[in-house]
């Protein structure tokens, strides 16, 4: 079957509100669309063992990018295509970046690793110990304390979170980005008000980046079509044709945005694909 291009997805707000599964319907006119010659690229900030546990029920090929852009694999059979990872000797600038402030940094080992993450729970004040429990358990992530990062055995890593109020996250975002050796992107936390996320990733590992070069190395096809919800998405959705955004995204990528899709909780995917490869053709 010749290719009809590609769709490109967020997955946390854009096809589900349930950070564990996908509403069946979703699921199922994705699978109708693969089988009609649509390629889908599912497109994540999550740890590539936390986001399968939504997209378990995805039994037809597609492309995982995982980690921001850190990772793509083809599924189902979990094969490589390319990964582009920070190299260990940047920690100290993530140091530098965080000086006098009384916080930290997570380190993601990889999916080679089994997707757990390095932390030292000694770095940080005693108000976010009670935030990042609670973030641990809704991420259902494995984090392995460590008093020194030195003491990891790697040579390169995916993805470096931080957490906090946004003062102090656009303080030490300033920071890293003078660096120019990281992608950093801002994002807020949707289960705690005035929580925000940073997502640090090597500078040529971001969602467009790395859709960008799986059309490369697979064809663009004749049309490529992109949606999502946050910040991290703007990269993304510039990368496609149709570009959309969801009803609950920020000023910033609906800016970007072809069309604004229903919310979420409606299945508003489902209805703004329709209408983007209506156009489409």
């Amino acid at each position: 079957m010749i290719s009809k291009g590609w769709i490109a997805l967020d997955i946390d707000g854009t096809i589900t509100l349930d950070k564990y599964s996908v509403p069946r319907e979703v699921t199922a006119y994705l699978r109708g669309l693969q089988k009609d010659g649509w390629n889908i690229a599912m497109v994540t900030g999550r740890p590539f063992a936390f986001a399968l546990m939504a997209l378990s029920e995805f039994d037809f090929p597609y492309t995982f990018i995982a980690q921001n852009g850190s990772l793509a694999l083809e599924m189902p059979e979990k094969k490589f295509l390319f990964k582009t990872y920070i190299q260990s000797n940047s920690i100290p600038l993530f140091e530098a970046a965080f000086e006098g402030i009384h916080s930290d940094f997570l380190i993601y080992a990889g999916y080679e690793k089994g997707d757990f993450c390095y932390w030292r729970p000694n770095r940080f004040a005693h108000e976010d110990l009670d935030y990042l429990a609670d973030l641990q358990k809704r991420q259902k992530e494995k984090w392995v304390e460590v008093d020194q990062y030195e003491t990891m055995q790697l040579d390169a890593f995916p993805l470096v979170k931080c957490f906090g109020l946004e003062s102090k996250m656009d303080l030490i975002a300033a920071r890293l980005r003078s660096f120019n050796k990281f992608e950093v992107t801002k994002l807020r936390d949707p289960f705690v008000e005035g929580h925000y996320i940073l997502l640090v990733t090597d500078i040529e590992a971001s969602k467009g980046k790395s859709l960008t070069k799986l059309l490369n190395l697979k064809g663009r096809g004749a049309h490529v079509i992109a949606a999502g919800d946050d910040e991290n998405d703007i990269s993304l959705l510039k990368v496609a044709d149709t570009k959309i955004a969801m009803a609950h995204a920020p000023e910033s990528l609906q800016q970007v945005a072809t069309f604004i899709a229903p919310p979420t909780k409606d299945h508003g995917i489902i209805k703004a694909l329709q209408l983007a490869i209506r156009n489409a053709r």
